[in-house]
């Protein structure tokens, strides 16, 4: 049995902080603040959507987030649905969607890093057999020292970016096995030398429900799915899917209703990867937590896609997983800035 309880903090945020599909990470051990967020589509109070090139920090001591002020003059321009992660002092920003652009322009195929010290941003020029055309709704996962890059386009192979080189290698690597279908918006996650993919939205039909594990060590992947004991969450995209130790957390996300419109889901399930079994927790709000923003009954946050959860540093809530769950959209209604700090017992 496992259990999850949220509690509401940064109450007030910034207006700016009022975002969907953002990337986030969580900062590294010695660092001031525990997780940056970056980019998304920004909702204005008149309801009019941008997406923006900021970052911010939350520090689990202040509850606060505080803008990042950029030392650099060149900075990757705007986008949302893209990818971070940290390797060292350094935050790797891949691809994304410039929403202010029209045509094929509008995906992003750069890779920028962020020093976590100076605030400085620089473009990376990739050397390597890999090619990063424009992407968005992919994923990323750093494994030591290597970023794997899973996009629509990689049914046969997977990207490894080796950030240890200079310049950074992309490498195009074939895989076996039952690989994942093309589809974006889906969840990956890195658990003990293994990939898993989860969920996701294909070109065309229904959101899917699937999960599949590539086996890092032999670059074979295995189709899950139908060897997952208990009870098998609704087929989503954009959910907010993120692993602390050999569990992945799934809040939320969204699918096609029988309108064929969107529509969001208000749950949690984890992904048991040590019993391959899926598990519904338990979820309780903390006392002492505020409301306002998007608490709905039971103490969870209300039903939203496109939001980020990223684990929080080790102890932060006295030996229990805890992680970080920020902004998300609510489609056609609203985009939220509320952020929750979710306990894993």
């Amino acid at each position: 049995m496992v259990a999850l309880s949220f509690k509401q903090t940064a109450v007030n945020a910034d207006q700016r902080l009022t975002l969907s599909g953002a990337c986030a990470a969580t900062l590294p051990e010695g660092h001031s603040h525990d997780v940056i967020l970056f980019g998304g589509y920004h909702e204005a109070p008149d309801k009019q959507r941008t997406c923006t090139n900021a970052a911010w920090i939350y520090s689990a001591k202040t509850g606060a987030w505080e803008p990042v002020q950029y030392t650099s003059a060149a900075v990757p321009q705007p986008r949302l649905v893209s990818q971070a992660v940290v390797i060292n002092n350094k935050l790797w920003l891949i691809g994304g969607w410039d929403s202010s652009i029209s045509g094929p322009d509008a995906f992003l195929g750069d890779v920028w890093t962020l020093d976590l010290e100076t605030w400085a941003w620089q473009r990376q020029q990739l050397a390597g057999n890999g090619v990063l055309q424009g992407i968005s709704r992919h994923q990323a996962a750093a494994v030591g020292q290597h970023i794997y890059i899973h996009t629509h386009r990689t049914t046969d192979h997977i990207l490894r970016l080796d950030t240890s080189a200079s310049p950074p290698v992309l490498e195009q690597l074939p895989v076996t096995g039952s690989a994942p279908s093309s589809r974006g918006l889906h969840s990956m996650v890195h658990v003990n030398g293994q990939l898993y993919v989860l969920f996701g939205a294909p070109q065309k039909g229904p959101m899917l429900d699937d999960v599949y594990r590539l086996d890092l060590a032999s670059l074979t992947w295995e189709d899950l799915t139908g060897q997952l004991s208990g009870r098998k969450p609704h087929p989503r995209c954009s959910a907010g899917v993120a692993a602390v130790g050999d569990k992945v957390l799934v809040v939320g996300g969204a699918f096609y209703g029988a309108s064929g419109g969107l529509e969001m889901l208000q749950d949690a399930y984890v992904l048991d990867t040590s019993s391959s079994s899926w598990l519904v927790p338990d979820m309780a709000a903390e006392q002492g937590s505020s409301s306002g923003g998007g608490v709905a009954s039971g103490g969870m946050p209300s039903a939203r896609n496109a939001a980020v959860m990223v684990p929080m540093r080790a102890g932060a809530a006295g030996g229990q997983p805890q992680l970080l769950l920020a902004g998300g959209w609510r489609a056609f209604v609203e985009t939220y800035n509320d952020t929750y700090l979710v306990t894993l017992s």
